[in-house]
């Protein structure tokens, strides 16, 4: 069962497992896919841009071709007003271009427009020092130079493009003449690009340059952008390279879906797991009632075996007495047994269901002992059995105990030491405290034998329900329920249980079991044993109420052999009413069934005492029930009931309770 159990365990725990990998592998697939989607994106944006940018600028410097051929067609002499007309070819409003320059040897001679470049007018660029290095490149490489991005003389950050333009001379020697020149606003310029569309698609962006001096100028977009972790694509300029880098304003969407989809596919595989898990606890809850009643079955018929079979032998004719009356002893420990097993069976399964309370009651640790040490030395005895007992390191403390629990933990344990120990053999019950803290006593209780032990195998599953070795000449009588109800019920107690065996060696049972401590006078004295005068009984007159016809044949004649009087009712509402129509006081007792038709017995218990009559009140009704725990006589009580009677009825506590509740009544 229980490596059922385990193998059931460790597949559902792969499953959890597998669930959870696979979930957190889609994550990251997931991840990876979309963080390739949207670099790719962003490189084929770049990559746009870029040459877009690239394409822009560089066709604006080039513009300075115009003036340059103009130049060179003329040899160098141009005028003001053929350098205005020139300019106006080239020149275009709100293009960017800030000016466009008449550079003979480096010195701006002309600008077009001239307002806003009056600035410029006459400076030599290679006698400016941050500026001469652009200028001697462009006339080193023959090149148009690229010039900045900077700070320009005029205002602005700009860049200039300077066209270097070399003339020959009447000996056919070339010569430097100067440069054509555009000046460009950069923010202006760049308009074209559309690059502040980026913005507006979801990303950030960057133009900068490194210049000579390894810094970094930004020429457009976000100053703060981290280049590091964006797409960077060239611009290529002349004699530069600028750097176009592009950054998705939601970087961390494939790390969010990523993590998104392994935690949905977490969660999925969890609730399946939890759904799978209520599906397998409701199959195995199934198939557990199933074995439970299958057992039930079986050893039910055990007993009602050697019922049936010895009230049949007893019927045959010409028996004696003494046969006879062999077979109805047997016929009753039959019976007992059967009730053994429903008792225990009613139990278990309250156990099982979390229905079973604790209900301590003041006692003493000795008294506990006594009352349940008696039979069990008679057992012992009977089967020439040593039993020793021995509570020297315990102190007889006042406690707070549920007497049943404690009562069904060593009659169990006890019994089946005695059962499987042969003649001769040795019983121990060992009694110790173990510590005394917060007003708890903490015991050890040690239940031993010398007898046939318990195999390792049986042991790894002994509290299991059912379960039970057999061994030639102990074959078992008992339900199986025994042990599972001790631990059951040790652990109720918050309490543990403990067993060392050997076969053919013996057994020890540890119980560790935790009390709390209370004043010696809280426990009430037990009253001393008085003989029954059944006479009392005699003439009395007794209302049952029962439906059930043996039962109510069977309370019938329990009480007529000692001459009372017996009413019958079916059902309450007839107790009821056989108890209204009668004389005050004329009914001494009430038996009530609790389980009825048409009125149930809490309700006639209620509706009587609630008859306005002085007898009502007083008159003593006594619940006669297969209800038998805590929680049943309870409910009893409250509806008014006196007394409570457990069927199977035995005679002797059915007159011990008729006489003491007539009498206090």
């Amino acid at each position: 069962m229980k490596t059922k159990k385990k193998r059931l365990y460790q597949t559902n725990l792969l499953f959890l497992v597998i669930g959870i990998l696979l979930s957190l592998s889609a994550g990251f697939h997931l991840y990876i896919v979309l963080a390739k989607q949207q670099r790719s994106d962003v490189e084929k944006l770049s990559t746009i841009y870029a040459e877009r940018t690239e394409s822009l600028i560089n066709g604006i410097f080039h513009k300075t071709d115009v003036l340059a051929a103009a130049v060179k067609l003329e040899n160098g002499d141009i005028s003001q007003e053929e350098f205005d007309t020139l300019a106006q070819l080239v020149y275009q409003e709100n293009s960017g271009i800030r000016g466009i320059q008449y550079m003979p040897g480096a010195v701006v001679t002309y600008s077009y427009p001239i307002e806003g470049n009056e600035a410029v007018i006459g400076k030599n660029f290679l006698e400016i020092p941050e500026r001469k290095k652009d200028v001697l490149l462009a006339i080193d490489t023959k090149k148009i130079a690229l010039s900045g991005p900077y700070q320009l003389l005029q205002g602005g950050l700009g860049v200039v493009a300077r066209n270097p333009i070399f003339l020959y001379d009447d000996a056919g020697r070339e010569y430097f003449w100067g440069f054509s020149a555009i000046v460009l606003n950069l923010p202006d310029a760049l308009q074209d690009a559309q690059l502040a569309h980026l913005n507006d698609s979801g990303y950030d962006f960057q133009l900068y340059n490194i210049n000579e001096n390894e810094e970094r100028i930004v020429i457009a977009g976000d100053e703060n952008l981290d280049t590091s972790k964006a797409i960077c694509s060239a611009v290529s300029v002349p004699n530069h390279e600028w750097t176009l880098a592009i950054a998705s304003h939601h970087p961390w969407v494939p790390t969010v879906a990523g993590i998104g989809a392994a935690a949905a596919g977490i969660f999925i595989t969890i609730i399946l797991w939890n759904v799978l898990q209520l599906m397998q606890k409701e199959k195995a809850a199934v198939a557990a009632k199933d074995e439970f009643f299958s057992n039930i079955s079986h050893d039910m018929r055990t007993p009602l075996n050697a019922v049936l079979g010895f009230t049949k032998l007893a019927k045959e004719p010409g028996l004696s007495q003494e046969e006879k009356n062999t077979y109805l002893n047997k016929i009753e420990s039959s019976g007992q047994l059967l009730l053994e097993l429903v008792n225990d069976t009613l139990m278990f399964s309250k156990g099982s269901n979390g229905k079973l309370q604790v209900h301590p009651e003041p006692c003493t640790i000795y008294q506990l002992g006594y009352s349940i040490l008696n039979p069990l030395k008679e057992l012992a005895r009977s089967k020439n059995i040593h039993m020793i007992i021995s509570f020297q390191k315990c102190p007889d403390h006042a406690i707070l105990a549920d007497r049943l629990f404690v009562q069904k933990i060593f009659l169990n344990l006890i019994t089946n030491a005695i059962k499987y120990t042969p003649a001769g053999g040795h019983v121990w019950l060992i009694g110790e405290e173990e510590a005394v803290s917060n007003m708890t006593t903490h015991l050890v209780f040690r239940i031993k034998d010398d007898g046939i032990g318990m195999s390792d195998e049986f042991q790894k599953n002994m509290f299991e329900p059912f379960l039970q070795e057999n061994r030639a000449g102990y074959e078992s009588s008992g339900t199986g329920l025994g042990l599972a109800i001790v631990k059951q019920t040790v652990e109720l107690m918050h309490g543990t249980i403990e067993v060392q065996s050997q076969l053919n060696e013996g057994s020890e049972f540890i119980v560790h079991l935790q009390f709390p401590l209370i004043k010696e006078d809280a426990v009430p004295q037990a009253p001393a044993p008085q003989a029954l005068n059944l006479n009392f009984l005699a003439g009395k007159k007794i209302l049952v109420c029962e439906d059930n016809a043996l039962n109510l044949e069977i309370a019938k004649a329990l009480l007529t052999t000692k001459d009372m009087q017996v009413i019958t009712a079916a059902n309450g509402s007839l107790g009821v009413d056989a108890f209204t129509s009668s004389s005050e006081n004329e009914i001494d007792a009430i038996l009530m069934d609790l389980r009825m038709p048409v009125m149930d017995g809490l309700s006639a218990a209620k509706a009587i005492r609630a008859c306005k009559r002085s007898d009502a009140k007083r008159v003593p009704i006594i619940a006669m029930t297969a209800d038998v725990f805590l929680e049943d006589v309870q409910k009893c009580k409250a509806a008014g009931m006196d007394a409570h009677v457990a069927k199977p009825i035995k005679p002797e506590r059915l007159y011990a309770v008729l006489i003491q509740e007539m009498k206090r009544k």
